[in-house]
């Protein structure tokens, strides 16, 4: 499984390890350290082996350490490369393939030395296209460099049913080749503290109304559109409080905290903007009353899938991704992305109705029932490695592995 730079280290480290009981698969991780828990793939019982793997430990300046990670990629790529040429494996399954996007060719490459090998490629769709980011390549020109990977693959996963829609219609793949396996709960395995507990590690008053988005910040996830939507809250609410926690690049974290300023909301938005361990991140989720998830766009996201299995009341945009989970008035309030007086409507709705929010978090209670198990996504997910193998084995002499790239 590969993943080079970590790119999703929670999902990787729940599917291998869920993969290693699965009969006739031998999982091999190349993923380097994730930086911001370095503890995590170990207590997984999940080994990385990406080749080197020093950047992650290094304390040193982000775009340094960043630049550091690139240059350590290439070679751990190249590493890797000459392993399959000894010792080749039966699937090569991609995560995340992040230099690309940066017009860099390397991963490319590999995927053309796996296809020279016979190697089969699966690669799973966390995101149709990249959002939109500073210093990335134009929409077209990215649609045009996915079309190539996306059909040149021999089978993709995707976690839903619209982002399997937008792979044939807009990049012309065959749905044959598309699996839908959805995405699993992360964190699941952490015990949980009460609420009362939570709220006493966190210094967060028993009568306070807690709203949390939690995430990576990132422009495409709404902070902007809340922040607008929580001044109007702030101002008609009494005993509430906003933590947005997760860290992200210096220049978003600058552009929150000027907005914060401008809008006059600083007393009742706490900002967590650095990376938050798993069993601080349990005490966030339980503190907290209200998930809110105002994102512009949306696949089925990691993020929801772990305040669905908290159980917690949830506010989020109406994306189509979301949609596909969450039910207006029935499991959840759903707003439009944008509209700023609708959002601050749901989150004074949630926070003042206490009825309205018990009824909501018990259907979202009822959602983790038909949520599936990282142990039926890693069969769902060696059902597409076997599709793509031959159906003979003995004509290949090759070990019967599966290799994720993470």
């Amino acid at each position: 499984m590969m993943d080079m730079l970590a790119m999703v280290p929670y999902y990787d480290g729940h599917l291998c390890a869920a993969m290693a009981h699965e009969a006739g698969v031998e999982v091999t991780l190349g993923a380097i350290t994730y930086s911001y828990d370095q503890g995590y793939f170990h207590r997984q019982g999940v080994q990385n082996k990406p080749g080197i793997d020093v950047a992650a430990r290094l304390t040193l300046p982000r775009f340094l350490r960043r630049a550091i990670k690139i240059v350590e990629a290439v070679v751990n790529l190249c590493v890797l490369a000459i392993r399959f040429l000894f010792n080749r494996p039966e699937v090569l399954h991609v995560q995340f393939l992040p230099m690309m996007e940066f017009g860099l060719p390397f991963e490319r490459w590999m995927l053309r030395l796996a296809h020279a090998l016979r190697i089969k490629v699966v690669h799973t769709v966390h995101n149709v296209l990249p959002p939109a980011t500073k210093g990335r390549r134009r929409p077209s020109a990215q649609a045009k460099l996915y079309r190539g990977i996306y059909q040149s693959v021999d089978a993709l996963i995707c976690h839903d049913e619209r982002a399997k829609a937008r792979l044939v219609q807009e990049f012309s793949v065959s749905a044959e080749r598309i699996w839908v396996i959805p995405h699993g709960p992360l964190f699941a395995e952490t015990s949980l503290p009460t609420q009362e507990t939570a709220r006493s590690r966190l210094g967060v008053s028993r009568d306070t109304r807690l709203v949390l988005w939690q995430g990576i910040v990132e422009p495409y996830k709404g902070i902007s559109f809340l922040l607008d939507a929580w001044r109007e809250v702030a101002d008609t609410c009494s005993d509430v409080q906003l933590a947005i926690v997760g860290t992200g690049s210096k220049e978003i974290l600058d552009s929150v905290n000027c907005q914060v300023t401008a809008l006059g909301i600083a007393a009742s938005v706490r900002r967590e903007p650095r990376f938050v361990s798993v069993e601080e991140l349990a005490c966030w989720y339980r503190a907290a009353d209200v998930l809110v998830y105002p994102y512009q766009e949306s696949t089925t996201s990691g993020a929801l899938m772990t305040g669905i299995n908290y159980g917690t009341a949830i506010v989020a945009t109406a994306t189509a991704g979301f949609q596909q989970l969450l039910k207006n008035n029935q499991n959840s309030l759903l707003v439009e992305y944008g509209n700023v007086q609708e959002l601050a409507g749901a989150l004074r709705r949630l926070i003042s109705d206490d009825a309205l929010r018990s009824r909501l978090s018990q259907r979202i209670r009822e959602l983790q029932a038909i949520a599936p198990s990282w142990l039926a996504i890693a069969r769902e997910t060696h059902d597409c490695y076997k599709a793509v193998l031959p159906k003979t084995h003995e004509a290949w002499d090759l070990p019967r592995r599966a290799v994720p790239l993470s």
